[in-house]
């Protein structure tokens, strides 16, 4: 990745967020601070936990993310949001997986708890992300209501963009490289891992291309299972999983509001009386 361009701040008064405040521009990236201590953060931090999340023009959130490295060298990426969620593991063993509690799996009647696996890439002059998380606009979707209303941790908002997808992705590279590029991104974080290792986390924005399509492809399977786990209606988030390289994962998370094939059923009965009264009301 490249040189950062200068980040902005904007440190919001009571977890009002005044989005008329903010330049939402699709070639440029922000970064605004929300901290405890009112203060705005130094870029990259360099001491986690690394907290995040991503800011629609309409005011509207993405789930809280954060990325923690322990004692051993290990990295955990993780929803804050939902502790039923996926977490991403990069073990300084160099396998990485995308998992879920054991009891989680149960309870969906998944055969494993473990999603995607790979290595941790290896390469030689361009560096290529471990994990990758995609912020798509129509993956953006929490109102200010959800946020907290009391901020105990320091928070990352990155600005994001009406069409483009906002990319958070997850570098492990030699300590003594620097992290050099060709677009604007901001350095969220800059994490010792382990001896000679470094973990960055970068952010930048780019077009959709194919992702709407491919993550639409999930939903009809995923409608299954929910009908078949006898779910109730309502909201629900998804999460996809592939590869954007070899050894180079990513995750994209998105709402989807689910409707069972009895209340289909209703819906279609509802709305074929109404069509024949509105039918027998035009024909007096």
């Amino acid at each position: 990745m490249g040189k950062s361009i200068p980040w902005t701040y904007f440190v919001p008064k009571k977890n009002q967020f005044d989005v008329s405040q903010i330049r939402f521009d699709a070639d440029s990236m922000q970064a605004l601070s929300l901290s405890r201590r009112n203060k705005n953060l130094d870029l990259p931090m360099v001491q986690g936990p690394v907290n995040f999340t991503v800011l629609r023009s309409d005011g509207k959130f993405s789930n809280r993310w954060g990325v923690q490295v322990n004692g051993k060298g290990d990295a955990y990426v993780y929803c804050r949001d939902n502790p039923n969620a996926e977490k991403v593991s990069l073990h300084a063993s160099g396998h990485q997986h995308i998992s879920i509690r054991s009891d989680v799996a149960k309870s969906a009647g998944v055969e494993s708890r473990f999603g995607n696996r790979w290595n941790e890439p290896e390469f030689d002059s361009e560096a290529v992300a471990t994990f990758t998380l995609l912020f798509p606009p129509w993956g953006v979707g929490l109102e200010q209501a959800d946020f907290p209303k009391r901020i105990n941790k320091d928070e990352l908002l990155i600005v994001g963009d009406r069409k483009k997808v906002v990319v958070v992705s997850f570098f492990i590279v030699d300590s003594e490289r620097k992290m050099r590029g060709h677009v604007p991104h901001i350095a969220l974080g800059r994490l010792p891992l382990r001896e000679s290792k470094t973990l960055h986390v970068l952010a930048w924005k780019e077009h959709q291309g194919d992702l709407m399509e491919r993550t639409r492809k999930v939903i009809p399977t995923a409608s299954q299972t929910f009908t078949e786990l006898g779910l109730d209606d309502g909201e629900y988030t998804l999460s996809v999983q592939g590869y954007r390289r070899p050894n180079s994962a990513y995750m994209v998370v998105f709402p989807v509001r689910y409707t069972s094939p009895e209340s289909e059923d209703i819906i279609r009965d509802t709305s074929a009386r109404r069509r024949k009264a509105m039918e027998a009301l035009a024909n007096r």
